[in-house]
């Protein structure tokens, strides 16, 4: 299923350069290359290792999740399935978060040079710089067989991805622009989103708002792509070689790979409290899950017992379902953004 994260309506506000602190969040990495957030765990990667800090930390310490890796670079997640690429050894493997020693599982080989990854349900993308493609498979498929989604031959040099609906977009580092395709039309051939960023390597999209970390630029940039224009605006600047970026809330982590560190710093989101009807929890009553509808951008959310003690905690992102296995059966109230509804465990 696709990972979920909770929309809520969301404007970026502010159209200049943020005047805010940068704010140290773990240094002395060693050489790190991409990162992906789940819930409260942001996770990042280095050439052999993967590690995890607790976001809600002051001062996290890096735990190691997985070791032993030949040039891990892009990671995706489903429940506790954690996938990562393998660069230099051509291949995307898998590992069972709960699991204090886990050990690798393929699930693809013979690629070229898999880089970053993106899970849009049971559909993976990568993107594989030296083959000049992004392609996609079924994780589901015991003998998948990769399929190119979008190529090109012009300098395509493919690089980080992100998802809006059906559109695909992807950084194209020597090409310093971003692209994207209709993973449903057929067409492969990218169109250009934005153009004249230095080097993009990671990006997201949070609303209608697309994020590029700016490799050689030392900056984080934004493009609002309700609008057709075809530049970027520079909203963090002063930093040191950014390959990636996530986004909790209005928390901007950065990846500077020039600094082996990763920061932070506030962003202004102004952001629409969802009222208590508009929320809309299923199923309901529910057994081993809850999804939610209706909802746009990363979010804190809690569940209280119905005597008011909290029982979970964590962040939600879209179209991702919350396991409620661990909750003993009866009443709860789950709370996002100042809004709340109740449901039911059976």
């Amino acid at each position: 299923m696709k990972k979920f994260y909770l929309f809520v309506s969301i404007l970026l506000m502010g159209v200049s350069t943020i005047q805010a602190q940068l704010t140290d969040v773990v240094t002395g990495l060693d050489n790190p290359s991409r990162l992906f957030l789940n819930g409260t765990d942001l996770y990042y990667s280095t050439a052999s290792e993967i590690f995890k800090i607790d976001i809600t930390e002051n001062s996290p310490t890096p735990v190691s999740v997985i070791g032993g890796l030949n040039g891990t670079v892009g990671m995706a997640m489903e429940g506790n399935t954690l996938y990562f690429s393998e660069f230099n050894a051509g291949k995307i493997s898998k590992i069972d978060i709960t699991d204090p020693t886990p050990t690798a599982e393929v699930v693809i080989s013979g690629l070229n040079t898999p880089g970053n990854l993106l899970l849009d349900g049971n559909t993976m993308y990568y993107s594989d710089p030296n083959d000049n493609f992004v392609a996609k498979f079924d994780v589901t498929d015991p003998n998948p067989s990769p399929v190119v989604v979008a190529t090109s031959n012009f300098n395509f040099n493919p690089s980080g991805l992100a998802m809006l609906g059906n559109i695909l977009y992807m950084g194209q580092g020597q090409a310093n622009r971003v692209s994207m395709v209709d993973v449903t039309s057929g067409n492969t051939q990218p169109t250009d989103v934005v153009v004249g960023v230095n080097r993009p390597l990671g990006i997201r999209v949070v609303g209608n708002n697309l994020f590029i970390a700016e490799y050689i630029g030392n900056k984080i940039s934004k493009k609002d792509l309700s609008n057709g224009s075809s530049t970027a605006e520079e909203i963090v600047s002063g930093i040191s070689s950014p390959t990636d970026i996530e986004i909790a809330g209005n928390t901007l982590f950065i990846l500077e790979k020039g600094a082996n560190k990763i920061s932070k710093i506030t962003i202004p989101l102004g952001v629409n409290d969802l009222s208590a009807k508009s929320i809309h929890l299923f199923p309901n009553p529910a057994t081993s899950f809850i999804q939610v509808s209706n909802l746009q951008d990363p979010q804190p959310f809690t569940i209280y017992a119905i005597d008011g003690s909290k029982v979970a905690t964590g962040m939600i992102q879209p179209n991702e379902r919350i396991n409620i296995e661990n909750l003993s059966a009866g009443a709860y109230v789950f709370t996002v953004s100042g809004a709340s509804t109740k449901f039911i465990k059976n």
